[in-house]
């Protein structure tokens, strides 16, 4: 073939896939439900590169603050400075008091010495990811032990405990709506409970089958070392119509055996140790099986952060749930901190303004519920990750991210919490793919969740902001009042 044959050619096939450039939609060809056929257009073709975001540099940025000096010693020019390297908490207008009264706990570590913080969030904490990077560097600096709450019945493996347990315990879950034979919303703490014997009727009485079960919870090596031992067990439970036997154990050694009340009420049951436990068994025997609302591990005294991941969640839940029970078991607990972690789980549906602005409202109106149960605690709510859909051969930010973000964030201040942006402390639109791409990667191909290394800088990020905000507290608690 003659070079100028070769040349005609090749510009025939050129003005050809100009042609299908200017003549192809651009929304492309829906081939089935889940293909659709893109051809570049031209602005497709010679658009310029999407900027890569620089991760390395905001990785040198990240500092470990409890290896800094101590509050008393770091003054206010510090602080400052400081907080040009983390992405800031952000403040309901005239009210940059708001998590005062946490403050003041952690200073006083109340009457008995405790702070309690609930985590409550989707599938980004699932596994006690997030918290219990936060629970350790709490621990470490204000005391503290154990894991706080975890569910009877085992839905998933944990970061900080090994759970296992007889084959008849099933969960029941408050997130996931109504289920089958629940008549009632009685879900506690946890959005969930957990039973070994099947649930009856509300007039029905137990027959004479005696049901057993065991729980067995072990030290997990990939748990912090604080997290590996506690001194206090506490069993949260109710609606049972029959007393439980439960007999408690660590090895060979028989801790303690009891019975677990009856009734319909929320009860709690307590074991102290004079030593620290690190791996703990329950046996239970009865007709009937209480609902199993949570089990804690503590110590006497420290900071308590519970892990309590509601997949799928998008964190409008807490209203469906009794509040009486909720109500109860929350002034048990005697909770001084709110951190809810929600906003991924809307993302894929939320497809213009007016819907976000719809979910935002939701979302104002569970704070608001928990705040009536709580009227004392102090609320944080950090909002979603950058989140990548797929469009043509890329990844991008989902296009409603940052419409649902700053609906989230006036929700939040309208309710009166304090927002924290991991959107923006990632670095804004587009991030993510460098979170994936990072060496070793920060978050998985999923394009939406952090691996175990992005969730230790993530919470690392989160928890520096919050901890000069307390030291800023505690610079005005220095000056005359």
């Amino acid at each position: 073939m003659k070079v100028r044959q070769v040349l005609l050619f090749v510009l025939v096939v050129i003005a050809m896939l100009g042609i299908i450039m200017v003549v192809f939609p651009r929304e492309g060809i829906r081939i089935s439900k889940d293909v659709v056929l893109y051809f570049p257009s031209f602005s497709d073709f010679f658009a310029p590169k999407q900027p890569e975001m620089d991760i390395d540099s905001m990785l040198s940025k990240q500092f470990d603050i409890n290896n800094l000096e101590n509050d008393d010693s770091i003054s206010a020019l510090d602080i400052e400075e400081l907080k040009k390297l983390v992405t800031p908490l952000e403040f309901p207008a005239g009210n940059t008091t708001a998590l005062d009264p946490f403050f003041a706990k952690l200073n006083s570590m109340d009457g008995d010495g405790k702070v309690r913080i609930m985590h409550y969030g989707d599938s980004q904490i699932e596994g006690d990811r997030i918290t219990a990077f936060l629970r350790n560097k709490f621990q470490s600096r204000f005391g503290g032990k154990g894991m706080g709450l975890t569910t009877a019945g085992a839905l998933y493996s944990q970061f900080s405990i090994i759970q296992n347990n007889s084959e008849n315990w099933i969960r029941y879950q408050g997130y996931m709506g109504q289920q089958v034979g629940v008549r009632n919303k009685k879900y506690g703490a946890m959005i969930s409970f957990s039973r070994f014997s099947p649930l009856l009727d509300s007039a029905a009485m137990p027959g004479t089958t005696n049901y057993k079960a065991w729980l067995n919870f072990r030290k997990s090596d990939l748990a912090y070392s604080n997290t590996k031992q506690f001194k206090t067990i506490t069993i949260f439970y109710g609606n049972a119509k029959a007393s439980t036997k439960i007999s408690i154990s660590s090895g060979d050694v028989v801790l303690t055996t009891d019975s677990l009340k009856s009734g319909e009420g929320l009860h709690v049951f307590t074991y102290s140790s004079s030593t620290y436990l690190e791996n703990v068994k329950f046996e239970f025997e009865g007709c009937d099986s209480p609902d199993f609302y949570a089990i804690s591990f503590e110590d006497d005294k420290g900071v308590y952060i519970d892990n309590i991941a509601l997949r799928g969640s998008a964190g409008t839940v807490f209203s469906t749930s009794d509040a009486t029970l909720l109500s109860q078991m929350y002034a048990k607990l005697d909770i001084d901190l709110f951190i809810l972690q929600f906003g991924g789980n809307v993302m894929p549906y939320i497809k213009d303004a007016k819907a976000a602005k719809q979910h935002a409202s939701y979302f104002y109106s569970q704070m608001a519920f928990l705040k009536r149960l709580v009227p004392d605690a102090c609320f944080i709510v950090i909002g979603p990750s950058d989140m990548s859909v797929k469009e043509k051969d890329q990844y991008i930010t989902y296009p409603m991210l940052e419409t649902v973000r700053d609906e989230l964030k006036a929700a939040t201040h309208k309710a009166g919490g304090v927002y924290w942006d991991m959107y923006k402390a990632m670095g804004g639109k587009n991030s993510m793919i460098a979170w994936v791409n990072a060496s070793p990667p920060l978050a998985g191909t999923d394009f939406t969740h952090f691996t175990p290394q992005g969730t230790s800088v993530i919470a690392n990020m989160f928890y520096n902001a919050l901890i000069l905000e307390y030291s800023s507290y505690n610079e005005r608690m220095k000056k005359p009042q």
